[in-house]
């Protein structure tokens, strides 16, 4: 285990371990930001270390070692390859013939599938007979932000670990431990995902928020085009997050909706910008931003789907700056 909120299903889990109740398909659902693949890793090592406390690996016996050194044959990793956004059949027909070979110990062999919600149909359905009868000593994890977008038939031959968010005080604490400047707005901005606050610090994505914002602005005062800002929000907002920007959007708007129910700086997620959303939203129409809000969920939905992402940004851009506006 890794972080303070993981200790329940940690428990539970190594419990079942030590009580031959483990189920052999494992699925770790819940929040993006908990840490489930973290989790997912550290259960893998501790499954398959060859002298493991109550709580974790050894990390002295040879299977730590090559796992340490990402070299035991006994853990796979199926994952998207390449530029692809999907887990192919041809992978999972590929796990299924190393599976079929001898275990490199005698001990346990683990798999981890993640995200194992983009395994396409194909995937998933050549992946069922192994779930439900997988090799000796074999354990599969499936670890996925979307339960849903998974078959029915695939969620229901696994042992189903919901991962949920952290306490509020818990995730504040976390991140103040890992000097995080603003773990108040942090945890606003990351809708309480601990692990997304240090990615959004990391990956320079508050720098990103602003210029993005400032644009935002400018293109509700018509100083700037918005075919030209799109391309600019592809190249800066868009090439460490696929489809964060649109978040930021969706959380302007439901602040901006806020205002305008008469909501205080206090129900604001983007509290470092609550003067300006106010003022924009003062200058725009309810309806306006309900109609700029579905539009946004209808651009985030088609952003999963292989559509040019130019295209769908720009329209979205196009039509906040044409939306109609009351003197400040």
């Amino acid at each position: 285990m890794k972080y303070p909120w993981q200790q329940a299903n940690w428990n539970n889990l190594t419990a079942s371990r030590n009580n031959n109740q483990l189920s052999h398909g494992l699925l770790f659902h819940g929040a993006s930001g908990t840490g489930k693949l973290d989790f997912a890793h550290h259960f893998a090592e501790w499954l398959l270390c060859e002298q493991p406390d109550n709580d974790k690996a050894c990390g002295q016996c040879k299977s730590c070692q090559l796992l340490q050194a990402e070299s035991n044959p006994d853990y796979l990793i199926l994952a998207p390859e390449g530029e692809s956004r999907d887990i192919k059949v041809d992978q999972v027909r590929s796990l299924i013939d190393r599976l079929a070979l001898t275990r490199h110990s005698s001990g346990t062999r683990v798999v981890v599938i993640s995200p194992a919600d983009t395994m396409n149909i194909s995937a998933s359905n050549s992946l069922l007979k192994t779930l439900e009868e997988p090799p000796p000593g074999t354990i599969l994890i499936l670890v996925t932000d979307r339960p849903s977008a998974l078959s029915a038939t695939i969620r229901s031959r696994c042992q189903q670990i919901r991962f949920d968010l952290p306490a509020k005080s818990e995730a504040l604490q976390w991140m103040a431990q890992q000097q995080l400047e603003n773990p108040e707005l942090l945890y606003r901005l990351v809708a309480g995902a601990p692990l997304a606050a240090v990615a959004l610090v990391e990956d320079d994505g508050l720098e990103i928020r602003q210029k993005l914002f400032e644009n935002w602005q400018q293109l509700a005062q018509g100083k700037v085009d918005p075919v030209t800002s799109a391309d600019m929000w592809l190249k800066t907002g868009f090439k460490n997050k696929a489809n964060l920007p649109l978040y930021w959007v969706s959380s302007w708007i439901i602040d901006m909706i806020r205002t305008l129910q008469g909501a205080g700086i206090e129900s604001m997620d983007n509290v470092d910008y609550a003067k300006n959303l106010q003022q924009m939203a003062l200058q725009t129409d309810l309806k306006a931003l309900y109609d700029l809000y579905d539009r946004v969920n209808e651009t985030l939905r088609m952003s999963e789907s292989p559509v040019n992402l130019l295209n769908l940004v720009e329209g979205l851009l196009i039509i906040w700056s044409g939306l109609k506006r009351r003197a400040a």
